[in-house]
């Protein structure tokens, strides 16, 4: 089943132009189909077939390779129906392997275009050296036919603990109902031993936080500067957490990322922030509990809107609205406008801060 993942995950990079095996032209992928090809397989190589000690099996000579290592290819067993073929001697192709084996459609012509954008992005995975990445389950588990409820976490509860920033799908296009879809390994600790996959209908939402419109996300409970990101997949317990690397997120189905809350805080569809809990706040004049206050914030946040200007640590910089204009019908008359500095996080529960995810 992984197989015809890979091979049906080829078919769509060029949507429209292939059926069954009639695989499409990798060369002519989009930048981001051809990098999630690439983060998927588990070895890229140019090579040459120079014996072959059985037709699904060869050994070659590497020409050039853009991820993994080795010597030796196997194929995938069978005819076109299914996706298999057979070595043969001198042959010369652009190997892309997935379960450990290589499909006809990963079986690519070195043309000059498709090996100069993949050396562009063979950098990228050079970071990703030393990392393990654990094989993917060979067989699929059972996933149920009805979509799961989407009850999600609550971002503005004010006890939930929100860490350090979230993962979810990079591509927005891969954002709807993402959980079904996945698979990723969750190691025990960084750089330890794997604790298991998480894979197609494993997570529910009722484990993510809403980060969007209908878009959930994993809690990033701890970041390391060595790309390790401890994230909650389960329920409060420390056996519904564990650890992922940022090579693991970009390799994993569909492709994840990981964002701190102030990047996510600073983009336009997370403006304008409030409160999580309602009480009466300060803007300071400065980014320090001793700071001068220049107004206070009302309790209820309908009634004033946050605009983030700069994140330094805790505290950041921010424009606030009183009262609030967001969605307001009527406008209000008159708002009085104030800059100044807000505490927006705690090492306790992470923001203090949340925003409107469905908007009006």
């Amino acid at each position: 089943m992984v197989l015809r993942i890979a091979a049906a995950f080829l078919f769509s990079l060029l949507a429209g132009q292939a059926l069954a095996c009639s695989c499409a032209d990798v060369s002519r992928a989009s930048p981001s189909r051809l990098s999630d090809f690439l983060a998927q397989a588990e070895r890229v190589v140019h090579a040459r077939v120079t014996q072959v000690p059985s037709p699904q099996q060869a050994r070659i000579q590497v020409l050039e390779s853009f991820k993994g290592r080795g010597d030796t290819l196997e194929a995938l067993p069978g005819n076109d129906a299914n996706c298999g073929f057979r070595f043969r001697p001198g042959e010369e192709y652009v190997y892309f392997v997935f379960a450990g084996v290589v499909n006809l459609c990963g079986r690519v012509a070195p043309g000059a275009e498709l090996l100069a954008r993949l050396r562009t992005m063979t950098v990228a995975d050079a970071a990703c050296e030393g990392v393990a990445r654990p094989q993917r389950p060979a067989r699929e588990p059972p996933i149920k036919e009805d979509a799961p409820a989407y009850e999600p976490l609550r971002g503005d509860d004010p006890d939930l603990a929100l860490g350090v920033g979230h993962v979810r799908p990079a591509r927005e296009e891969d954002r709807d109902d993402w959980p079904r879809r996945l698979w990723l390994p969750v190691f025990a600790a960084p750089g330890g031993e794997l604790k298991l996959w998480l894979t197609p209908g494993s997570v529910g939402f009722d484990a993510l936080v809403e980060t969007g419109y209908e878009t959930a996300s994993f809690i990033a409970l701890r970041a390391r500067t060595d790309g390790w990101v401890e994230i909650r997949f389960g329920g409060p317990l420390a056996s519904g957490a564990g650890w992922v690397h940022r090579c693991h997120l970009d390799a994993a189905t569909p492709r994840l990322e990981y964002e701190p809350w102030d990047q996510l805080f600073a983009s336009e569809s997370a403006s304008p922030l409030y409160f999580r809990s309602w009480s009466t706040r300060f803007l300071r004049a400065a980014p320090s509990t001793s700071g001068e206050i220049r107004t206070r914030i009302p309790a209820d946040p309908n009634r004033y809107g946050i605009q983030p200007l700069e994140f330094r640590g805790d505290w950041a910089r921010v424009r606030v609205s009183i009262p609030s204009d967001f969605c307001a019908d009527p406008k209000p008359s008159r708002t009085a406008v104030h800059e100044g500095w807000i505490l927006w996080r705690t090492r306790e529960r992470g923001p203090a801060v949340w925003f409107y995810t469905r908007g009006c």
